[in-house]
């Protein structure tokens, strides 16, 4: 097929030229968009209350809500949470411990869900996730600590069984030896949830890049109340599995208020 360039397009022509020049630039203009213009972003949205333990393993805290992905995929690779105690600006320093079942995902367009999230996790572009995390002490510090010094004190259990035929005896016993008491004055010190105001910051870590969502939190004295007894209760639940007793710690709930 010949062109013959000499003679000049009429405006039909040009239109279909101009049009075709359109229909190939918007799929190069779009990846372009995609690629290197547009960026993700990332929402998390929390229930608004935050569930708060102490135990054997310390304090720690759990944390639902929905972690969103705008305009693009993205992997959420490390999720950290700075608690910091108003009265006197002491931190408490958490990573994920685990996500709590269930886990729903949005995958494929499709609502699933899922016994256990592996880290990282991925969120699909304009996808959404709904996690329940709890974070700890990554390296279990107080953990560590727990066990050094309730050693001693967990020790002297069987002779104390074999002396005391019912556990209320033995716990009378049991609360009266030295090492309960310094394992005691340990606990309180690290308790952490004392009555008061909380700054409360999770930090995701996503591709190579960090965000910051910023929450308070108020503690109470009803509050207060319900985690205190579990500083008792951690060392008595080793008294109490000895006489086949069962026990467990309280844990409680308070609003949190998003900040700016």
């Amino acid at each position: 097929m010949k062109f013959d360039f000499s003679i000049p397009m009429t405006s039909y022509e040009m239109l279909a030229v101009v049009l075709s020049i359109i229909a190939i630039l918007i799929p190069i203009i779009q990846m372009v968009w995609k690629k290197w213009i547009i960026q993700e972003k990332l929402n998390f949205l929390s229930t608004g209350t935050a569930f708060l333990y102490f135990n054997q393993s310390g304090s720690y805290l759990r944390i639902d809500g929905v972690y969103e992905s705008e305009h693009k995929p993205v992997s959420i690779k490390q999720i950290a949470v700075k608690v910091t105690r108003q009265k006197d600006d002491r931190k408490l320093n958490l990573q994920w411990s685990s996500f709590i079942s269930p886990v729903n995902q949005k995958m494929m367009g499709n609502y699933v869900q899922t016994m256990e999230s592996a880290h990282p996790f991925r969120i699909e572009a304009d996808g959404i996730m709904c996690a329940f995390v709890e974070f700890a002490d990554p390296f279990d510090s107080f953990g560590k600590k727990f066990k050094s010094c309730t050693e001693d004190l967990f020790n002297s259990i069987p002779d104390i069984r074999k002396e005391c035929p019912d556990y209320l005896t033995a716990s009378h016993c049991y609360k009266a030896k030295d090492e309960f008491i310094k394992a005691k004055s340990i606990l309180n010190q690290e308790f952490f949830w004392e009555i008061g105001e909380y700054q409360i910051e999770i930090i995701v870590l996503y591709g190579k890049k960090q965000k910051t969502f910023s929450y308070t939190m108020s503690i109470g004295e009803s509050e207060h109340n319900t985690l205190l007894p579990n500083i008792d209760e951690s060392l008595l639940l080793a008294l109490k599995g000895a006489y086949g007793i069962n026990g467990g710690c309280s844990s409680t709930i308070v609003n949190l208020i998003g900040t700016k």
